[in-house]
């Protein structure tokens, strides 16, 4: 791609971008939200059309643009929200809109043996993972759900996969296997374009990195040139102080008690004391039970036995206003299904959980408005007002809408299920300071992350969690990305109180 250029209603998004990519090599492309990287995808994907400048593929010129070229040219995009039909099973999803028939015109009817051959050949051998071609992808995980999308790309014989944030929705040893299928792509000759806000994770897997800040290259480096903090200052145009900010507030008395909460086998017997200016981590792997305790904890689901303590007065949540009215704020980890109203502006998003505070028989919309704007500016939103769509803004800033969301109900206790999922580095050092922002005046912070080290910047203890039981408690003076994985992994038989787990 030589001198792309690409505007959308006067706005520059590429501004004479280049980028090489060679036969068999992992590029890693980064920058902020907003940098430009997801529109000089999609037209390599052909899904935008440039302004200006030239594509070559193997050395000659490509003139049309349409994803249904570009797919076969064989350059393949694998989005963050997978494209694939839930209801189907993986065959029919890997040979979507390119169906292997028997016979001809009205005559022709579906080899699904074929197909279905063809499917695990591509599972079982060049990706060294068994899945059911059978099952509904629906029933699959959402890592299975990943590898599909790549079989589906390497059944089209695929020069180039274009991997939009692979490991966003991923736990630790997901990662790992995705990883390993990338050396795999990378030694078959299969070239990769890996967009991605997880640093650590490009520094690992990509052999060139390329930056783009503000729509313009910054640097096309090799990997062993590059540490975190140089990519960080590359990508920003600043020096990042500190990546994981940590204020000195005193933790006070316990604000929550969680005594023996159980639903069912997903947690069993969970017990810990949330304080007054602390933030309480929540560590472990996929299927370990962190999201269904905490959205016990919200009312979203019903524990089945235990009991919750708030400043000392018993609570039973049964549903989500309960929680509303103790104070208590919840925000998912999927902010796009379960989060926000993407077809709704900021207004709507930021009010909808405080309609009494601006409402009397009718909303008002002066009142909506002073307090969507004091949330623009004191979370540092850029938008271009109360009345911009949630879904046109970046996902830091989105992130940031649904925080502002819950600052109006005036919480105590904010409990975050994976914060910084997909968001830039900036972007999450802004989260980051919100938080300590929120415990320096008394609250309390539950932060659920499959993100090791976020946990260990961040939190003052970290709870982790095993098959459905916590396996240890740790303080932040003993807590490391390896006691992490370690407890993680282990079964320690459970604690019945944090005494057991300290």
């Amino acid at each position: 791609m030589k001198g792309i250029y690409k505007r959308f209603r006067g706005t520059i998004a590429l501004d004479n971008v280049s980028l090489k990519l060679e036969k068999g090599e992992v590029l890693g492309l980064i920058g902020e939200n907003g940098a430009g990287k997801s529109t000089l995808m999609k037209i390599l994907a052909g899904a935008y059309v440039k302004d200006q400048g030239e594509i070559l593929l193997n050395g000659k010129k490509v003139e049309t643009f349409s994803t249904d070229y570009f797919q076969e040219l064989g350059i393949n995009i694998i989005y963050q929200e997978l494209s694939l039909f839930l209801d189907l099973n993986s065959t029919e999803n890997i040979f979507m809109h390119r169906e292997i028939t028997r016979g001809k015109g009205l005559a022709a009817k579906l080899n699904v043996k074929t197909m279905k051959k063809m499917a695990t050949k591509i599972l079982t051998e060049e990706l060294s993972v068994n899945i059911d071609v059978e099952k509904p992808v629906r029933e699959l995980r959402l890592a299975e759900r990943q590898l599909i999308e790549i079989a589906r790309s390497l059944s089209s014989k695929a020069q180039i996969i274009i991997m939009d944030e692979p490991t966003a929705a991923l736990e630790v040893e997901e990662r790992e296997q995705l990883f390993s299928i990338i050396d795999r792509l990378k030694k078959s000759g299969c070239s990769i374009i890996y967009v991605s806000h997880a640093l650590e994770e490009v520094l690992k897997v990509c052999d060139r990195i390329m930056i783009l800040r503000d729509g313009k290259n910054v640097v096309d480096v090799l990997v062993k040139e590059l540490d975190v903090n140089r990519v960080i200052s590359l990508m920003i145009g600043k020096t990042l102080t500190q990546q994981y900010p940590k204020v000195s507030v005193e933790i006070g008395e316990p604000v929550l008690k969680v005594k023996n909460l159980s639903k069912g086998t997903q947690f069993q017997d969970i017990s810990f004391d949330l304080h007054k200016g602390e933030i309480l981590g929540v560590a472990g792997l996929a299927g370990c039970g962190k999201s269904e305790l905490v959205r016990s904890m919200f009312g979203i689901i019903n524990y089945d036995k235990g009991s919750m303590e708030l400043y000392g007065n018993k609570i039973r949540i049964a549903n989500v206003q309960e929680a509303m009215r103790n104070k208590i704020a919840f925000l998912p980890a999927d902010r796009k299904t379960e989060g926000l109203f993407l077809m709704h502006d900021i207004n709507w998003n930021t009010s909808i959980a405080s309609l009494k505070k601006i409402t009397r028989m009718f909303i008002n919309r002066k009142k909506e408005n002073k307090y969507t704007n004091r949330y623009i500016s004191e979370l540092s939103i850029k938008a271009s007002g109360p009345t911009q769509m949630a879904g046109n803004l970046s996902g830091g800033n989105q992130q940031k809408i649904m925080l502002g969301r819950w600052l109006m109900t005036d919480p105590d206790i904010i409990i975050l299920e994976e914060p910084t999922r997909g968001i830039d580095v900036n972007a999450k050092a802004e989260v980051y300071r919100l938080m300590m922002d929120f415990v320096k005046a008394g609250k309390a912070v539950i932060v659920v992350s499959s993100e090791g080290p976020e946990l260990v910047g961040i939190c003052d203890r970290i709870i982790v969690m095993y098959e459905g039981k916590v396996t240890k408690v740790l303080g932040a003076e003993e807590s490391t990305e390896e006691m992490l994985a370690y407890y993680s992994v282990h079964d320690t038989g459970g604690c019945k109180n944090e005494e057991q787990c300290s």
